[in-house]
């Protein structure tokens, strides 16, 4: 239970990021927008932040009142070490040919992307030391379960947030073939999407279940990462082999566009005008310069520009009241706060 009043004149308010690999930098731009607009950080308006794989980088970012600026300037001169440039294998034989070479390793190191958390999060933070509340998901695969990291925003949660933020950036976005497992508290953890790539629902049951909020009391700002809709033409044939489903990321993409569709569904069913998404379905053109691990200086231009049309079409409009909304979930330190 929760010892505020929460109502419709007093919600608990939700943000919500989505996963994406490098289209991350869409989410990271659309919260610079409204940095831009309101002249604070963004997290002093929201009760809670949650965010899987990039989305959870992000959310992490957001929880540190780390300037958005800043993240986009990051991702923007570090994609291109998290995501070395490469040409795409074309053909099945191609693509045989590239999974045979990364068949016992995965495709990324993981140390550019440390890097780049580190200059986001002081490397030896713990969620502790995190200014707003915020909930991360990632995959125990040590233990075989789903895994959301919290911070202490119940006094009785002991656990969390004692543990590095920078193990838990890592941890929800170990996607599977791209990067290495990571390591938190001796265990291994593989990335959140794979169980909550939009985790919108995640922000839901934590208002609902642990909060005791009325439906009716909450609001989730929610933001994509242009991933919306994923299609396979039938001239790709039928007959998907291992080989078809790795081509261009096809089965990540498709669990992706998948889950985020679902997900908005539910949610928006369930909260109607109090839940708001923010994304933008690129073109037939522009989608050619994006992809999941595509870091060039054209998805970079394209990125910020299709998340800078989306955001500031809606300032001024539905995001008013989202930005109005100032923070009432507490964290607890050792002494209760």
């Amino acid at each position: 239970m929760s010892d505020i009043n929460w109502t419709t004149d007093h919600p608990f308010q939700a943000l919500a990021l989505t996963g994406g690999g490098f289209r991350g930098l869409f989410a990271a731009k659309a919260l610079q927008c409204m940095e831009d607009h309101i002249g604070h950080p963004i997290g002093r308006h929201f009760d809670i932040t949650c965010g899987t794989s990039i989305g959870g980088v992000v959310a992490l970012a957001v929880a540190f009142e780390v300037p958005m600026k800043k993240v986009v300037d990051v991702f923007e001169e570090h994609g291109k070490c998290i995501f070395p440039p490469h040409t795409a294998p074309n053909g099945k034989w191609a693509v045989g040919l590239d999974l045979f070479k990364h068949r016992n390793s995965p495709r990324y190191t993981t140390a550019p992307l440390r890097e780049a958390i580190k200059l986001l999060i002081p490397e030896n933070a713990t969620l502790g030391d995190a200014l707003h509340p915020v909930a991360i998901p990632a995959v125990n695969v040590t233990e075989g379960r789903p895994r959301v990291f919290k911070t202490r925003h119940k006094p009785e949660w002991h656990r969390d947030w004692k543990l590095n933020a920078a193990d838990v950036a890592l941890a929800t976005a170990a996607a599977p073939t791209f990067f290495e497992l990571a390591e938190v508290s001796g265990c291994l953890y593989a990335d959140g999407g794979l169980f909550a790539n939009a985790p919108d629902l995640i922000a839901l049951h934590e208002a609902e279940y642990f909060f005791a909020v009325p439906t009716e009391a909450v609001r989730i700002l929610s933001i994509g990462t242009t991933t919306k809709s994923y299609s396979i033409s039938f001239n790709s044939g039928r007959q998907f082999g291992v080989a078809d489903w790795m081509q261009d990321a096809r089965l990540f993409s498709v669990m992706i566009s998948a889950q985020q569709q679902f997900v908005d569904q539910l949610i928006s069913h369930k909260l109607g005008d109090r839940y708001l998404r923010i994304d933008k379905e690129p073109s037939q053109e522009q989608a050619q310069d994006l992809g999941l691990d595509v870091a060039t200086p054209s998805a970079v231009k394209t990125l910020k520009a299709l998340a800078e049309k989306a955001t500031t079409d809606l300032i001024g409009n539905r995001l008013n009241v989202f930005l109005a909304h100032q923070q009432q979930l507490r964290l607890f330190g050792d002494n209760y706060g």
